[in-house]
């Protein structure tokens, strides 16, 4: 839950790319953002004492800076998911070498009966 939401504050879609951050973390890292706390303790001290998880830096820096943007206490400095979607195709193509713009459809491999962007 986004903190602004917590506090009873007006909000807008910007509470989804917080959702997202702290996915996004449980994703990366492998454990949740507050693992010992309960729910509503760790969404607490996020939005009363402004508490966030500790990103382990082995994690790629621009990967630290995504989360930190999506999940900052300012609504306002949230990045929109089209900001995004371009930086973590921008990470896949420099870290995993790949075209993000190619497309395999079910006519390349006959046994194939999908799409994958």
């Amino acid at each position: 839950m986004a903190p602004e939401v917590y506090r009873h504050e007006e909000y807008d879609e910007t509470v989804d790319v917080y959702s997202f951050a702290m996915i996004f973390f449980y994703l990366l890292i492998g454990r949740p953002p507050w693992p010992t706390l309960p729910g509503l303790e760790a969404v607490r001290k996020a939005a009363l004492e402004g508490d966030r998880p500790n990103i382990p830096r082995d994690v790629d820096v621009r990967l630290q800076s995504l989360l930190k943007d999506a999940w900052d206490d300012n609504p306002k400095v949230r990045p929109p998911f089209s900001k995004i979607s371009t930086a973590l195709a921008a990470y896949n193509k420099d870290v995993f070498k790949t075209d993000t713009n190619a497309i395999a459809s079910a006519e390349d491999d006959a046994r194939c009966k999908c799409s994958i962007l």
